[in-house]
Order: structure tokens, then sequence, then C-alpha cells
């Protein structure tokens, strides 16, 4: 393929997208390859050095939508809603939907109804088709994911509706560093100051103490915390709230400002205002040409400022990390309602942050948030990293299809953190419900106290420890797991062709691998499941001597016991018994060994 082929077919792959998006990529490869061949490259290696183009538009589509010119010739000819009216709307759904949870949930319930299907996919394990169980996981995962970009995606199309995208172009342009000031009052007059510098100015000067070294809805909540539900329940008895006083919180959450960023391909760097303004400064320390590519605009339009980069030269910018250094640095008042920023090839960095809620998204760029309190928080990533770092939400929801994600100290009702084939590394966690999982990533958490959680992966490891749970369902496909000081009332572990290693102080338990081996070390009395197809089980019971009841099922295998400085060998299917039996094992191997010691 020469240059002409490629740059027609990248073209064609983008002709849905924007066209000032569209004309930044093609000019930026048009630069590749003329500086390839400045340095003796031939147009087929350059094309092959490139890579796929379809990898690039996907990233594209994932951060603006493809239907946006035709949406927009829809959503104009329609009246404009409030501002207030969409945000009260979605507070009042958000509590309601809060509230039913909440008072639909019957935590002896769920806990039966968790065992029972414990137990029913324990008897199944040995039947199941391990092709089949990755085909399932692998378009339950596929379809996660997706349901992430499609939220971000339709959250940003409609916050752009309306007069937005027709007042972005009337709005005043910068090409030069600017820095803009909004008051928090809805009474005052939009940009109460204008200031414009015409000397460049560093990153580093601009946004030097923004903190950098850390980290899909949740709409698979099905459950929470005994403890927890019990003190909401009473706290909802002492202390009733009235209906009223809730839309005064609605009210009051509608009169903060909002803020709405577009960066194309600037860097968004936030943190806390130091005068009780919103203050937003435009900073392009590119060449006379670059400066001229991309012009600032900023305005308020009732309670919300927007701000953003638009296209209004041809240069070569987008993609190119050398000549990429646009930044848009924004200090932000105490407390704000909705903030929303979005940027295709730039980073977002976000520090000290309160708001009602928060969405952040990002194609290749990396998301990082320090310090931020909200209510719901959302962030969307393609192919770049998420890193978290003290954050308290209600909700929080972190996804990515290709990068990382590194979570800890976080508190959160309903946490979710997806990556399709990057890691996941968590740690100081708490949480009513938690739902991890990657495609192909590791999982490494720890420290983490919770009600109900699930963690999956298909062929990546998981590691677990210092895990305080009501509930927890770990599973994947072709990766290990290893589980240490677990303390819970029911822990499900299983393994399609790797080994299960756990080290439990629970109330029940099922660990089992179809091929691989499973090794469980029991803290006191315990009700335990465990068996393997073609691996062996092995049991530590420490119990204090309290006995054991075991039915064992085996086929070519054998069961042996060394217990209390007794020996058993070589024993069969079969139900055997000692002392108090205060633990109940049922333990199961097909060609494998079965172990129990003390």
């Amino acid at each position: 393929m020469n240059k002409t082929e490629y740059l027609n077919i990248l073209k064609k792959a983008l002709k849905d997208v924007d066209e000032s998006v569209m004309d930044e990529i093609v000019s930026d490869y048009e630069e590749h390859f003329q500086a390839g061949m400045e340095n003796g490259k031939s147009e087929e290696q350059i094309c092959e050095d490139l890579g796929a183009i379809d990898d690039l538009v996907e990233e594209i589509k994932e951060a603006y939508n493809t239907d946006k010119k035709e949406n927009n010739k829809e959503e104009n000819k329609e009246e404009k809603k409030s501002f207030h009216d969409q945000a009260n709307t979605k507070s009042n759904t958000f509590k309601e939907w809060y509230s039913n949870i909440h008072n639909s949930i019957d935590s002896e319930k769920i806990g039966d109804a968790i065992n029972n299907a414990l137990d029913t996919a324990g008897d199944a394990i040995s039947k199941i088709d391990v092709n089949e169980i990755s085909r399932t996981l692998k378009s339950t995962l596929d379809q996660a994911t997706s349901s992430i970009n499609n939220f971000a995606d339709s959250y940003f199309k409609n916050q752009g509706s309306g007069s937005y995208e027709s007042n972005k172009w009337n709005a005043e342009g910068y090409t030069d560093n600017v820095t803009k000031s909004y008051e928090t009052s809805e009474d005052t007059e939009e940009a109460c100051e204008d200031k414009v510098s015409f000397a460049k100015e560093s990153e580093d000067q601009s946004f030097n103490h923004v903190q950098t070294d850390v980290e899909n809805e949740n709409n698979e909540a099905e459950s929470t915390s005994n403890g927890t539900e019990e003190e909401s329940s009473g706290k909802n008895m002492e202390e009733p709230k009235p209906e009223a006083d809730e839309n005064e919180e609605v009210k009051k959450a509608d009169k903060g400002l909002n803020l709405i960023v577009d960066g194309i391909c600037a860097d968004i760097n936030v943190q806390k205002s130091s005068n009780g303004k919103v203050n937003i400064s435009y900073v392009n320390n590119g060449n006379e040409r670059q400066r001229q590519m991309y012009e600032f605009y900023s305005f308020k339009e009732g309670n919300t400022v927007y701000a953003g980069i638009r296209r209004v030269g041809k240069a070569v910018f987008l993609f190119n990390p050398k000549l990429n250094s646009i930044n848009i640095n924004i200090e932000l008042p105490e407390h704000m309602s909705n903030i929303d920023f979005k940027t295709a090839s730039g980073s977002i960095k976000i520090a000290e942050i309160n708001s009602d809620r928060m969405s952040a998204a990002a194609a290749s760029g990396d998301v990082y948030i320090d310090r931020a309190y909200t209510t719901d928080l959302k962030i969307k990533v393609s192919s770049g990293d998420i890193r978290l770092d003290d954050i308290n939400s209600i909700q929080l929801s972190a996804g990515t299809m290709s990068g990382d994600i590194t979570a800890k100290n976080i508190e959160a009702k309903f946490l979710s953190m997806k990556s399709s084939s990057g890691d996941i590394k968590a740690g100081n966690i708490m949480g009513d419900v938690i739902d991890t999982s990657s495609f192909s990533g590791n999982l490494d958490i720890s420290e983490i106290k919770a009600g109900e959680c699930k963690f999956r992966s298909t062929s990546g490891n998981i590691g677990i420890k210092e895990f305080t749970m009501n509930n927890a369902d770990i599973s994947n496909i072709s990766g290990n797991i290893k589980l240490n000081q677990i303390i819970g009332d029911g822990l499900r572990a299983s393994s399609t062709s790797g080994n299960v290693n756990a080290e439990v102080n629970v109330k029940r338990c099922h660990a089992s691998s179809k091929s691989g081996n499973v090794e469980v070390n029991c803290n006191g009395d315990i009700i335990l499941e465990s068996g393997s197809t073609s691996g062996n089980v092995n049991i530590i019971l420490k119990n204090y001597n309290h006995g054991y009841c075991i039915k064992s099922r085996t086929t070519s295998g054998a069961l042996y016991i060394n217990y209390d400085n007794m020996h058993q060998r070589n024993l069969k299917t079969g139900t055997y018994s000692y002392g108090n039996q205060g633990s109940e094992l049922t333990l199961s191997s097909v060609s494998g060994d079965i172990h129990v010691a003390d």
C-alpha cells in the first residue's frame, strides 16, 4: 500500500467523523509520510509503521459521535430545554433508583440466593464445556464494554444539544494565551475577567502541583451488605426525610455552576480555585504555525460555563506527540454541580474537586483523578490509562478498552472498574457493591471492605488479599486465582483451567477448577465444597480440632486424611466423620487425589 491508497482509505473510514477532526488526522498522517521519506523510508514501510487504520478510527469514534452532524440538524429544530429541568430530572431519577435499591434489598434472601447459586454452579462445573464458557464470558464482557462506550457517547451527545454548537462558533475566539474567569453566582455576567498573555507559559508553571501518581456505570447492583442496610434502615426510622427536603436539595444542587469542556487534542488540567471563581486559562506552546491552528473559546449560558478549542486553520498537529502542546488549565471553586470533560488525544488531570456529578472521557489520552468528592463519577477511556486516588462517591464507574486501571483510597457505595485488555490494580477500597472485570488483563486487589463483590477475568490472573466482605464471586477461565486473608460469609472461587489457591476464614466457600489444582487453607469451621476434574484437591483444615464430616466423590483418585495425628490413606467415595464434625466438607475429583490435613 502506498501513501495515496493509505490516505484515501483513512478518509473513507472517517467520513462520518466531524470534518475538522478528520482534516486534522489526515494532515498529521501526511506529515508522518513526509518525515518518513526524508529519513529514507519507502511509502510501503511507512504504511506498515503507522499501523491499522481501524484502530485509529475506533479511538476517534469513542470520543466524538459519528452521527454528530445529523443529530445536530434534528436537535436544532427543537426548542432547547433548560439545564435546570435536565438536572432536576436526573437528580430525581437517581434518588428514586437509589432509594428503590436500598428499600428492596433483603440481605438474608440475597445470601440464600447466592449460596444456592454457588451450590448449583459447583454441581455443574464438570459438565461445562470450556470453549462455551469462554464464548459466553467474552460476549458478556463485550456487552459491558459496549455499555460503557454507549453511555458516555449518549451523555456527551445530550450535553451538546440545543444552542451550544452554534454558540461555540459564535463565541469570541483567542489564538494567543488567555485567561477567563466566571463568578459562581447566576446573576453575574459572564467573563468578569479577560486576561490575554502573549508570552508563552509552560505547563509546569501553570499547573505544577497537580498530583498524577494514581486511577461503566454499575448497572449490576444486585445487593448490599447487611450492616449497611440495617444502618440505613435505622437512620430512616429515626430521622425520616420529608419529600420537601429532597426537593430543596435538588434545587440547591441546581443552583450550582456547571462546566462543559471539549479539549479535542488539548490536555485538560483541573485543580481547586484560590479565589472562589471558575478560572480557565488557555496555553498554546507550539510554534507560530501551530498556534494559529486552534483557537480557544469560552462563554457562559445561564448557570453553565462552556469552554474548549476549535480548529480554525490547517496545520499538522493531532496525534503527533512532539507537537501536542496545548493546555486548558482550569481552577474550580469549592463546589460544582455538573462537570463534563472530554478530549481525543489529550490527557485529563483532576485534583481536589467537589461536585455533584462529574464525567471524564478520552480516546488515546490518560485520565488521572486525585482527591475528588462526588455523587456520581464516570470515567471512560479508549486506549489510555485511568488512575484514581482518594475518591469518595456514591456511584463510581471507570472503564477503558486497552489501558490499565490503578485505584487506591476509594470509597463508593457502587463501584465498577472494567478493562478489556488492561490490568486492574486497586488497594484500600470500601464499597457496598463492587464489580471489577478484565477480559485478558490481571486483577491485583488488596485491602478491601465490601458487601457484595464480583471479580472476573478470562485469561488473566486474579490476586486478592486482605479482603473482608459479605459475599464474593471470583472467577476466570484460563488464569490462576490466589486469595489471601479472606474474611466474610460466602465465597465462590472458580477457574476452568487455572489453579485456585485460597486462604480463607469464611462461613461458606466454593472453590473449584476443571483442570487445575485446588488448595484451600481454612481458618475456623467452614462449610466447604471443592472439586477438580483432572487436578488435585488439597484442604488444610485449621479448626482447633473441632472435627469434620467429609463427603468424598472420586473416580480414579483417592482420599487421604491426616488430621489430629490420625492418618487414613487410599479412601474412595463415601462419608467420613471425626470428632464434633465442626466443618462440613464436600470434596470431589475425577482423576486427581484429595488431601485433607490440619
